[in-house]
């Protein structure tokens, strides 16, 4: 590579050096690609040929200005706080510019020990890489903030997991990669400089345009952006089914992206409790659980920030977080049922909806694609659908007398459409994709990325029972570890 046409480079080793560690990766021997996305790349103008890109994603060899570090951080992992927290399988390489001179970070995952491995291999596995790879993809083409892969490689050497698995590592792309556990770890060790400088950091590389806000109010402006654009990614998630499955704060980006997916899924039947992550016994990250989990999180950097602004402020922030979770699902959910126009009932009209959809076990996705085939109430009681219920057809009552309230209410069923995926990543999904990725079979993750990447439209090539509900009791809300 060319280092005059490369502008990689490592903010983060301006902070001081307690905030990092150097890292030597262990590289891949003889990797092979396992998927490039290349929209991502082209996105981003990045200067990587075909061998650069491979070298540097297997971690065999970096751009001129990248430099390999591990971050410290701390967080709480299931309601517990855990000091001995950091980068345990993963390298911040450094960040490249866009052309709007935003700075991205490039993190490659699955490169061998560090510091904070705590006596983990520091490895990644080929279905740990697949999920992510697809997932960030997913979300992303939903509207919902997310990290992206860039990249996956893999090799023939083996990790133990479960089972023996195939080792791959990946790179993933991040507005940053600095989490709500790093103000967590310098609040605990009252490094209130520290404090200042990462807090500078981060306005710095993500939120520039507080620079312009005074001095005596820009630290709580960051906490209220950050409250801000968690409570918009957490309404994408209810929206759209989404379950994270960990969301420790350590998996918390101070950018409201989507961050470090283990267990995730997209919801089958709807389950206002849905669990993910066998692990989880307790159901603390269920699906009905995440809203107030985001905002728990929040709190817990508010306290943090107390080092740097007033009670009220922080106060002032969790409301934000509150509020802004409020309007921003409702308004996606209105969207799902077709409705524009805003008025008081819809509220009651969304929740009455959900809970007559988990007592019937409806698939979230495709009831609202069935929702959008229906002009009025007497033609979904003649089609039998949902079912011949008192409590749904009370509910579809109500529903078609408000879509009468809509400036158009013509509209109504294309609006459900336009906000309604027809390709959704749903677990089973995966574990296909990742079966014969194992096999050396590369070509249905390409088919099925290529449908995440346009989920409003079919995609030939994609096998069609993916467009449609699971069809077997085996399929659907598959659940998995924390390996995953």
């Amino acid at each position: 590579m060319n280092p005059s046409q490369t502008e990689f480079t490592n903010l983060y080793c301006q902070l001081s050096s307690h905030f990092f560690s150097e890292i030597t990766p262990e590289a891949l021997h003889e990797p092979k690609l396992v998927h490039h996305n290349r929209t991502l790349h082209d996105d981003l103008q990045l200067a990587l040929s075909a061998s650069e890109l491979l070298d540097m994603v297997s971690g065999n060899g970096f751009p001129a200005g990248c430099r390999p570090i591990a971050q410290k951080y701390t967080g709480h992992q299931f309601g517990y706080y855990n000091p001995d927290l950091g980068d345990g399988r993963g390298v911040l390489l450094g960040q490249w510019r866009d052309s709007n001179q935003q700075p991205w970070d490039l993190h490659l995952k699955g490169c061998g020990q560090t510091p904070y491995s705590r006596r983990g291999d520091g490895r990644a596995v080929l279905r740990s890489a697949i999920r992510e790879h697809l997932g960030g993809e997913a979300l992303h083409a939903l509207g919902i903030n997310s990290t992206r892969s860039l990249a996956i490689c893999h090799n023939l050497e083996a990790v133990r997991r479960e089972t023996l698995e195939p080792r791959a590592s990946y790179i993933r792309i991040a507005k940053t990669h600095v989490r709500f556990g790093h103000f967590e770890w310098l609040a605990q060790i009252e490094d209130k400089a520290g404090m200042q400088l990462l807090a500078d950091y981060v306005i710095e590389t993500v939120y520039p345009h507080l620079k312009a806000i005074d001095a005596a109010d820009r630290y709580a402006e960051l906490l209220n952006s950050i409250a801000h654009n968690t409570a918009v990614m957490i309404a994408g998630w209810q929206a759209v089914g989404f379950c994270h499955g960990v969301m420790n704060s350590d998996n918390m980006s101070v950018a409201g992206e989507s961050f470090d997916f283990g267990p995730y899924a997209f919801m089958d039947d709807f389950e206002i409790h849905f669990i993910c992550n066998h692990s989880d016994t307790e159901g603390r990250y269920a699906y009905s659980q995440q809203p107030n989990i985001g905002l728990w999180n929040c709190q817990l950097l508010a306290q943090a920030f107390g080092l740097l602004v007033s009670e009220q402020q922080q106060e002032a922030a969790l409301n934000t977080y509150v509020e802004t979770y409020n309007h921003e699902y409702l308004q996606r959910m209105r969207a799902k049922i077709g409705l524009q126009t805003p008025l008081p009932e819809d509220r009651e009209l969304v929740a009455d909806l959900l809970i007559l959809m988990d007592q019937s076990q409806l698939d979230f996705q495709h009831f609202f694609l069935q929702l959008a085939d229906f002009e009025n109430e007497q033609a979904c009681l003649n089609a039998g659908w949902p079912m011949d219920s008192k409590n749904w057809q009370a509910w579809l009552k109500r529903y078609f007398i408000r879509r009468q309230l809509e400036l158009f209410p013509e509209g109504c069923s294309q609006h459900i459409r336009q906000h309604t995926p027809l390709f959704v990543l749903r677990n089973y999904i995966n574990q296909e994709v990742i079966a014969a990725a194992e096999q050396g079979d590369f070509d249905l993750m390409d088919r099925v990325f290529q449908a995440l990447s346009s989920p409003f439209e079919k995609m030939s090539g994609v096998p069609e029972r993916y467009y449609k509900p699971p069809q077997s009791e085996n399929q659907k809300g598959l659940i998995l570890s924390c390996s995953s």
